[in-house]
């Protein structure tokens, strides 16, 4: 398994991370930092570049390990968002995908786009069978992605994350290969 640049059916770049995103990656997450921490609070300590930088070196030595494979998604020369495969199982041929945008991003098909691509990739080259995706309880846009990409909903556990001070529950969507949907190439 390996990590590679992807690029969407509409044009979005989705690049593997490198530590020289870090001062972006700064950038855009004290930008958001309100937007983000409702449901992704852990995601405000990437707010300096130094930290950033941490946390890219050891996405970078993750990925080569087959660990966790993390993108940073691109629109035009913006970095606006990332999407994370974790808990790979290369013998059960599943893994757990995550993601987020910058509030100015939301709302225009961009993480759909950048998620399809990245399941695509998934269920080809990398050759998984199962993707799950977990979001919080109340998160409507994850939930929004999660049916228009196909991912069924599976079932809800019951306060599984202290979030910002509180325990809520979480839901859990699945994705198999054989329902997901290939977008057409343009």
């Amino acid at each position: 398994m390996h990590l590679i640049p992807l690029k969407s059916d509409t044009g979005i770049s989705i690049v593997p991370v490198v530590v020289e995103h870090a001062e972006a990656l700064a950038l855009l997450v004290q930008q958001n930092a309100e937007y983000l921490f409702q449901y992704l609070p852990a995601l405000s300590a990437l707010s300096s570049a130094e930290v950033a930088r941490t946390h890219l070196l050891t996405a970078v030595e993750q990925a080569s390990t087959s660990e966790i494979f993390e993108w940073h998604i691109f629109v035009d020369d913006t970095l606006c968002g990332a999407i994370r495969l974790r808990d790979i199982d290369e013998g059960d041929r599943k893994a757990k995908i995550g993601y987020f945008i910058a509030r100015t991003f939301s709302g225009r098909g961009i993480v759909t786009s950048a998620v399809r691509t990245v399941l695509a990739h998934c269920f080809g080259e990398l050759k998984l069978n199962r993707i799950e995706l977990r979001f919080a309880a109340g998160n409507e846009a994850s939930k929004r992605v999660a049916e228009r990409l196909g991912f069924v909903r599976e079932g809800v556990l019951r306060q599984e994350e202290f979030l910002n001070g509180v325990f809520v529950d979480q839901h859990v969507y699945g994705l198999l290969s054989r329902d997901f949907a290939v977008p057409a190439q343009s």
